[in-house]
């Protein structure tokens, strides 16, 4: 059962590992990334950075839907984090296992605009958005979970 999805390009780190991982009930963290597959340095960097005593798996979108999609999974707490929007997208399509999505780490890029603390988005990325709204439940936007979250609908009142 996935607890929570996380859209952040820096996957897992520090604030994630504290913060994030005892808040959403999990023992195990999924990260669901293409990039970070071909990377074995990354892949060694996000081993060392997962806290102690979870159980991580670093997988392709679609190796991680399969994993989703595994009856198994149903009975595993699992904080899934993807690095951009587009993956949290093509992940939702293959699975119906994420019904949470958290949002709060997405660097300013060229033709960006900020729509939430730390969350910079482009025209592509709030398309996205607006399709992985319909995909699931909630979408929240905060950097940690002591922030005040602010929904999809009022970051969207002002687009």
């Amino acid at each position: 059962m996935v607890s929570l999805m996380r859209i952040d390009e820096r996957l897992l780190h520090g604030q994630v590992a504290v913060t994030w991982v005892s808040n959403v009930n999990a023992t195990s963290i999924l990260i669901a990334n293409d990039e970070v597959m071909e990377n074995e340095m990354a892949k060694m960097a996000l081993k060392m950075a997962k806290p102690s005593g979870m159980k991580l798996a670093i997988r392709s979108v679609e190796d991680a839907a399969a994993l989703l999609n595994d009856p198994r999974s149903a009975e595993i707490g699992i904080f899934v984090i993807v690095k951009t929007i587009g993956d949290a997208v093509r992940l939702c399509r293959l699975t119906g296992q994420i019904r949470k999505v958290n949002i709060g780490g997405i660097r300013k890029k060229e033709g960006s605009r900020m729509i939430a603390a730390a969350v910079h988005v482009n025209d592509e990325d709030i398309e996205n958005l607006k399709e992985l709204s319909g995909l699931v439940d909630s979408i929240e936007f905060r950097m940690v979970p002591s922030d005040s979250a602010k929904t999809w609908n009022e970051v969207m009142k002002n687009y």
